[in-house]
């Protein structure tokens, strides 16, 4: 992980005037702030789009990068939650083919009951979210032969003695944040630090800002105001507005990256206890393996040694015949939740979302908690309260390719 969650700015000058006036102004240039961007746009309604960093440059790196149902909701018993995932994966999967890819996650057995209960739930995960376009046919779903569960060098030694087949669909969400962005007419403010609001009549209509690269000073205004600050909003309302509620609480969880397996073909993804899953996935060329569980109190926080031994205790025990000790780690990330606070277990948390009024000024609304899959769907929601405007063309309209580039200047 790099040292900071904000990189160096880029040389070169903002090209954006000293002031700006806008409808909407979204903070937080993360998958919720740039799907927002994009549905605003969709709508005709004029945007800014501004953080302190890159655009998908927090955690929007540093997910899972699986588009999913959940599956793990089908053991927690929140099949609303599930078929909401389910519904929007096939939305991606049709608005952003070439930031998606289809693929059959096997999720092993270790006993014959464990085994049927996988067939019966996987098999309604499958049907509920039987829309997948785009979908390979090559890829089977169901029960696996078991010659190839036999020849995947992570069966050896284990305690597992066969496995069954989902699908779900792997991306690449920083590319995804971006064409997002790009799919918008926002005035991209990133790299951009906010140094105070003015305010008249109970509403916010200013923000002040610094340009990062060359220190100049810009002013934003606009008529509504939307934080899409993920597990930075409540260090942020604290910072700005002298709040003292804790809405969020934050969970972190890590991936470690080894070199690519031979025979490890199609991603694995294991029951642990407490309901989590333990992801091992091939994909660019190495093995992803993750993730643990850890609440913590900001969102940035280094990887504990704990953390490493957890997730390696792990795979040593469900996949024994890989040393994975011996395996160098070729790169290692850590990503922090924002859950909706509520007592307990961060594992039993929801990853729904709410969209919060704030009560100081009416026309700021706070984005808490969420999640990648449904980011779009909740955005269009947004979208709808903030303007009255349906758009229906948000579930098929492709999505534009960053191009490197921000998005074009309007």
């Amino acid at each position: 992980m790099p040292d900071s969650p904000w990189p160096a700015p880029p040389a070169g000058i903002c090209p954006l005037p000293a002031a700006l006036e806008v409808e909407v102004a979204i903070l937080g240039a993360g998958i919720h702030g740039a799907a927002l961007a994009r549905e605003l746009t969709l709508r005709g309604v004029s945007c800014a789009l501004v953080d302190r960093g890159e655009v998908g440059g927090g955690t929007s790196q540093w997910s899972s990068q699986l588009l999913h149902g959940g599956i793990r909701y089908m053991l927690t018993g929140d099949i609303r939650q599930m078929r909401e995932g389910l519904a929007e994966r096939a939305t991606w999967a049709r608005i952003a083919p070439r930031r998606c890819r289809w693929e059959a996650f096997w999720m092993p057995r270790r006993f014959w009951a464990e085994g049927l209960a996988h067939r019966v739930g996987i098999g309604l995960y499958d049907h509920w979210g039987s829309e997948r376009p785009g979908w390979p046919p090559i890829l089977a779903l169901g029960p696996v032969p078991r010659t190839d569960f036999l020849a995947d060098p992570r069966s050896a030694g284990g305690p597992f003695q066969g496995a069954t087949a989902y699908a779900d669909l792997i991306t690449w969400d920083r590319e995804l944040t971006k064409d997002l962005a790009a799919s918008s007419t926002a005035s991209l403010l990133d790299f951009h630090e906010p140094e105070g609001f003015e305010d008249e009549a109970g509403g916010l209509t200013v923000l002040r800002l610094r340009d990062c690269r060359d220190g100049r000073l810009r002013r934003l205004s606009a008529q509504r105001w939307v934080f899409a600050l993920g597990p930075w909003t409540d260090g942020v309302m604290s910072r700005w507005f002298g709040e003292t509620r804790h809405r969020l609480r934050l969970s972190a969880g890590i991936h470690l990256w080894f070199d690519a397996i031979p025979g490890c073909d199609r991603p694995w993804a294991i029951r642990r206890p407490q309901g989590r899953i333990l992801f091992v996935i091939p994909r660019d060329g190495l093995l992803q393996v993750g993730t643990t569980e850890r609440e913590v109190e900001d969102g940035w926080v280094p990887i504990v040694a704990a953390e490493r031994e957890e997730l390696l205790g792990a795979l040593e025990a469900n996949l024994p015949a890989i040393p994975w000790r011996q395996l160098p780690i070729r790169s290692e990330e850590l990503g922090v939740r924002p859950l909706v606070a509520a007592g307990g277990n961060t594992t039993h948390l929801s990853r729904e979302a709410i969209l919060e009024k704030y009560h100081r000024f009416p026309n700021l609304t706070l984005v808490l908690g969420g999640k990648l899959t449904t980011a779009r769907a909740l955005m269009a929601q947004l979208a709808t309260d903030l303007t009255g405007l349906r758009c229906e063309t948000s579930t098929t309209s492709p999505l534009t390719l960053w191009n490197g580039h921000s998005p074009p200047i309007r």
